[in-house]
């Protein structure tokens, strides 16, 4: 098939390209930075310049873009998108129903929300990683005592909204956002956020805005929801963090300020196709908690850790179990408490963790690489 391959900076570009021309595809590159995804004159123009002076039997893109989905649509040309980010902006559902989408998503239970909202061109594909790529890497001796450490974190640390958000909220209202966040905090392997959060609360809370003259604010479940989840992850990856550095080497990886104990050595980012394989290889745990509203899937950050030969020490998460065996592939903990336990056994006994990562490591090679992904993304057309 002839493919056009769209790409606005994303990083699994390279190896989706490679692999649909390994399995015998002609694929063109089509490089655009949005603005505004969901209104670009130019890049209309653009897209419908091409797709009118070329033919294309389908058009492929890393994470969804309404103004593609849209263009294909008017030359009935199947749109295939593959997204490594979750949760969704709701906003992206409104353009999910033309009949030449086929929309995949790494969450399962992300898709099965989908899925019962009546989109269902939306399916569920995990996230693949090139291990093959990643073996060829060749990194220095200072490389390597630059990164070595006991424990490594690459990412945010999220900083939430909830505490501006709940400011005019009554007592009521604060009480029983409070109650979820204690509740989804504890849980692990379940997210139940959007559900649980009513009609009623929310309208409640709208009511909150507009007595202080706020009428124009109007919150909704999915964006609650988030802020309690976004709340949640940042408690529990700062409390970690803090609390491992009292015994160990933990170091973070991250572009945004954070807040932490000064035992905890903050580095800057790293670069996805260099440095970062460095962590996730030298470091001895590369401690990975899902942000909370990725209800079961398995992020790219995982598979990317494992594909390098490091230690995954992650949250319990529904498909990292299914595909997964604790303490044989990767380290898996359903507490807080649980998590500190794992670190001190596991730390206090090394040998076990070369297992770990070698056996992690096959398993990613033979079960999420790229090509047995692109196949299945070519399937639905």
């Amino acid at each position: 098939m002839k493919i056009l391959l769209f790409d606005m900076g994303s990083f699994t570009y390279r190896d989706v390209k490679e692999a649909l021309i390994r399995k015998g595809h002609e694929v063109v590159g089509f490089y655009y930075h949005f603005k505004d995804r969901y209104e670009d004159s130019f890049f209309e123009e653009r897209i419908d310049l091409e797709l009118k002076r070329n033919h294309y039997d389908a058009v492929v893109s890393i994470n969804f873009f309404p103004l593609l989905s849209i263009a294909c649509k008017e030359y009935g040309i199947s749109y295939i998108s593959w997204t490594y980010d979750s949760p969704l902006d709701s906003r992206l559902s409104d353009y999910f129903d033309m009949d030449t989408n086929f929309i995949y998503l790494f969450d399962r239970g992300e898709v099965e929300r989908c899925q019962k909202s009546g989109h269902n061109n939306v399916y569920h594909l995990p996230l693949a990683v090139n291990v093959d790529r990643l073996d060829q890497l060749i990194f220095c001796n200072t490389q390597k005592k630059y990164y070595s450490n006991d424990i490594s974190f690459v990412g945010r640390i999220y900083e939430s909204e909830l505490d501006t958000l709940m400011l005019p909220a009554d007592e009521y209202l604060r009480g029983y956002v409070e109650g979820l966040f204690q509740t989804q905090f504890r849980l692990y392997g379940s997210y139940f956020l959007e559900e649980a959060i009513s009609d009623t609360v929310i309208n409640r809370l709208n009511s909150c805005y507009a007595a202080i003259g706020q009428d124009k604010v109007h919150l909704n479940k999915r964006g609650l929801a988030f802020a309690i989840a976004a709340q949640i992850t940042h408690v529990e990856r700062s409390f970690l963090l803090n609390e491992l550095a009292e015994q160990y080497d933990v170091r973070i990886y991250t572009a945004a300020k954070c807040d932490l104990s000064p035992k905890v050595k903050v580095h800057g980012p790293v670069k996805y196709f260099d440095d970062m394989n460095a962590v996730f290889r030298f470091s001895k745990l590369n401690l990975c908690p899902t942000l909370k509203c990725i209800s079961t899937g398995i992020p790219l950050r995982a598979l990317d850790v494992m594909g390098n030969g490091g230690v995954l020490f992650s949250n319990y998460q529904i498909e990292l179990a299914e595909n997964f065996i604790d303490g044989e592939d990767v380290i898996m903990y359903e507490s807080i408490e649980d998590a500190i336990e794992k670190a001190n056994f596991y730390l206090a006994n090394e040998y076990v963790l070369e297992n770990i990562s070698k056996s992690g490591r096959e398993k990613v090679k033979k079960a999420f690489d790229y090509d047995s992904r692109v196949d299945a993304l070519l399937e639905s057309i």
